[in-house]
């Protein structure tokens, strides 16, 4: 086992509701960066004490990190909640092609045995190519949802943190409510575009269930 990781409350999250029947969670950490409460919202397609364990095997293989399985708390919720968790679409895979100045970026989502594409052209420089990949992004959610373009990139940008970069997304949605703004983020694993499609889709995700579940 490697040496033990010094890691973000928000980046143990993410890496939690990763694991399979996990709606969301909440991670408490001392002043040493060691876990001390983690409670989780889950469904109920799995056993609890299957998923402390799966927590705890998440963990220490990606962070090195003991877990005690008595500071993790699970509440497992109706179907509904698991049914908004079928509702969430997830990263399949992008093409990004580059002449020049001339940028184009393809995004593909998936969700359950379909794909959505959306495709955006921009201007190949550092500053652009991140949002123009976030606004791919956007453009498959749009075919997802067939709601429009309801969702619009403000920016985004990495904050290191923890010895850890993590890719920021900030979206603005407009519908009957108003405006609302929403923020996303993915740990940066060594590849930056990827993290920006899954911290862009992390600000929108939740959004988009209650959209579709009106």
């Amino acid at each position: 086992m490697g040496d033990k990781q010094i890691v973000s409350e928000t980046v143990l999250q993410e890496l939690i509701n990763d694991v399979e029947g996990i709606v969301s969670s909440k991670v408490k950490l001392d002043d040493k960066g060691n876990p001390i409460e983690i409670h989780a919202l889950a469904d109920k397609s799995r056993n609890a004490k299957q998923i402390v364990r799966d927590i705890q095997s998440a963990v220490t293989a990606k962070f090195a990190l003991e877990i005690d399985h008595r500071i993790i708390s699970i509440a497992q919720l109706n179907c509904d909640s698991a049914m908004n968790r079928e509702l969430r679409i997830v990263f399949k895979g992008m093409e990004v092609v580059s002449k020049g100045l001339d940028l184009d970026v393809k995004v593909m989502l998936s969700h359950r045995d379909r794909d959505f594409f959306g495709q955006q052209k921009g201007v190949n420089t550092a500053s652009s190519i991140n949002r123009t990949i976030a606004q791919a992004t956007l453009k498959a959610v749009a075919d997802f949802t067939n709601l429009g373009d309801i969702f619009i990139i403000e920016d985004v940008g990495s904050l290191g943190i923890a010895n850890t970069n993590v890719v920021i997304a900030a979206v603005t949605c407009i519908d009957k409510s108003g405006e609302q703004l929403l923020i996303g983020s993915s740990m940066n694993s060594g590849d930056i575009k990827e993290a920006v499609v899954k911290a862009t889709l992390d600000a929108v995700n939740r959004r988009i269930t209650k959209l579709i579940s009106r």
